[in-house]
């Protein structure tokens, strides 16, 4: 990271921190993409390694959908991130195996 200007620095984590709290989750092919097209210097791929370290970082769900379908219609899940973790969890781990 100490390569890259700080100005991608504090994108990075002013994106992350603020899809976290909207979303609870963070989709890294949708958010490396959006970082690129703010820093032209920066590849798709060094983007992705950097949105995934961040997301790391923090401890944060991650997903790599790259379509966005998903993430385009999500409604944010509010400030104690709750619902879509809830949905989340409910659905995939609360199936009877």
């Amino acid at each position: 990271m100490n390569n890259y200007p700080i100005e991608l620095r504090d994108d990075l984590n002013h994106t992350l921190v603020k899809t976290i709290y909207e979303f609870g989750i963070v989709n890294i092919p949708v958010l490396a993409a959006q970082v690129a097209d703010r820093h032209s210097g920066l590849s798709l791929a060094d983007a992705e390694r950097l949105v995934l370290g961040f997301a790391e970082f923090y401890s944060a769900p991650i997903e790599f959908d790259r379509s966005g379908c998903d993430w385009r219609t999500r409604e944010p899940v509010g400030r104690d991130n709750d619902g879509l973790l809830l949905d989340i969890v409910e659905s995939e781990f609360g199936r009877a195996a």
